[in-house]
């Protein structure tokens, strides 16, 4: 609180040791930004230097920013009405604390880096949530914004993240089809979320690896799009080896394509799980209404818009805390797309 000569210690005097200005100096500590950025690093060095001053810092806790105004921005291609009903809810509790929720839906990644700088230099907002996988770096904000990703990022991001288990999640389906006696298994990636596809890969084939098999890249199929079109025009293609099956299973990116799959199928005549078995992503509502219902991967889309919630609030807090990133489990939902290996493909 006071210096080695008794002098009370002030923003001035830490803002005079740093070379910094003093507004620089109280939104480093306060949160509050009083018009100017402050990066990570200097946030923490502030703090660094106020404790070594004396600067009475526990007055601040009481002070911690409020989360008011929230900007929640997805891309077009991640929703999910799972995702639209955790949103709602946390519109819904926000809402009731005094706060607004600002949604916000661009076509790809760069644009929302760009309006949420926009935003924050206006003041407009407090805090940002990004909705779905960023799958380049480009497609994350400046450390210095306050946000949480909801989704996969690159390694070595040192980015506030919450996201499932993706390679959990494909080493579950591979462990249930395996078990089912199903040894050639199609897989639907998805260019446009790579991220937590090729993680869902990755599991599924260390099933195959740690029973000394091989899985061939030949057998996963990688789509541009969700769209029905594109995969009713390779699926032929991918699953046939002249008359024959070559898989006894396929296991999609989602359960969207999980669902066009099952339609793709009875197109061509064959059954499912009777000639091949299909698994889907995400245990979305409609899942089981499929026919046959789909066998699925249920990923805990409240907890995780609850928790990125509760992080983004925690990266507001004081003193600056080091970036988190926490994993949530996924469940395995057996419905009646999958059954045991036929001949087909084995």
């Amino acid at each position: 609180m006071v210096d080695g000569q008794g002098k009370r210690v002030t923003i001035r005097d830490i803002a005079k040791r740093l070379g910094i200005s003093p507004a620089t100096v109280s939104t480093a500590l306060t949160g509050r930004r009083n018009g100017v950025f402050v990066s990570e690093e200097t946030r923490k060095r502030v703090w660094e230097v106020a404790r070594e001053m004396g600067y009475p810092l526990e007055r601040l806790r009481a002070k911690t920013p409020k989360l008011k105004q929230v900007a929640l921005f997805c891309t077009s291609y991640h929703w999910s009405l799972i995702f639209i009903n955790a949103i709602m809810e946390f519109a819904n509790n926000l809402s009731q604390r005094g706060g607004k929720v600002l949604l916000q839906v661009e076509n790809d990644g760069k644009s929302e880096v760009a309006l949420a700088h926009e935003l924050y230099r206006r003041r407009e907002v407090d805090g940002f949530i990004f909705l779905g996988s960023r799958n380049s770096n480009d497609e994350l904000p400046d450390i210095e914004l306050p946000y949480v990703v909801i989704g996969e990022v690159p390694e070595g991001s040192e980015v506030w993240q919450v996201c499932s288990d993706n390679e959990n999640g494909g080493r579950i389906v591979g462990e249930h089809l395996w078990n089912l006696g199903h040894r050639k298994v199609g897989v639907f990636l998805m260019e446009s979320n790579l991220l937590p596809s090729l993680k869902r890969l990755r599991g599924l084939k260390s099933i195959w690896e740690r029973h000394g098999f091989i899985f061939p890249e030949d057998w996963v199929l990688r789509l541009q799009t969700e769209d029905e079109h594109e995969l009713a025009e390779k699926l032929p293609k991918f699953i046939f080896d002249g008359d024959n099956l070559r898989f006894t299973a396929l296991f999609c990116y989602n359960d969207r394509v999980g669902g066009t799959t099952l339609k793709c199928l009875n197109r061509l005549g064959i059954k499912v799980p009777e000639d091949i078995s299909v698994v889907g992503f995400d245990n979305e509502p409609y899942s089981e209404l499929f026919h046959p219902p789909l066998t699925t991967v249920e990923q805990p889309f409240s907890q995780l818009v609850s928790l990125a919630v509760q992080l983004l609030e925690e990266r507001l807090s004081l003193p600056p805390s080091p970036h988190k990133q926490v994993i949530l489990p996924c469940r395995l939902i057996v419905r009646s797309s999958t059954s045991y290996a036929t001949k087909n493909g084995a």
